[in-house]
């Protein structure tokens, strides 16, 4: 399978300034999400769709996590 790294010919410093990239977006977006939670409590309301989507979130990965360990993958050769 083709990723974004390859298909831009990334080198290996490139591919790994692209994951740290990737890792700061996503602790960026769950700090925002977790911001807006508090927010939401500190005018009085219950975030219920907020909360209810952060384990929803976790299951997805989970289960796209099993379902990509088991089916086979060509090498990339």
């Amino acid at each position: 399978m083709v990723s974004e790294m390859d298909a831009m010919n990334m080198d290996e410093r490139q591919r790994h300034s692209w994951l740290l990239a990737n890792r700061f977006t996503l602790f960026l977006i769950g700090t925002t999400w977790v911001g807006m939670i508090v927010w939401e409590f500190s005018n009085g309301r219950t975030p219920v769709f907020l909360i209810s989507m952060i384990p929803s979130f976790a299951l997805v990965r989970f289960f796209s996590y099993r379902y990509y360990q088991r089916i086979p993958h060509d090498s990339g050769a």
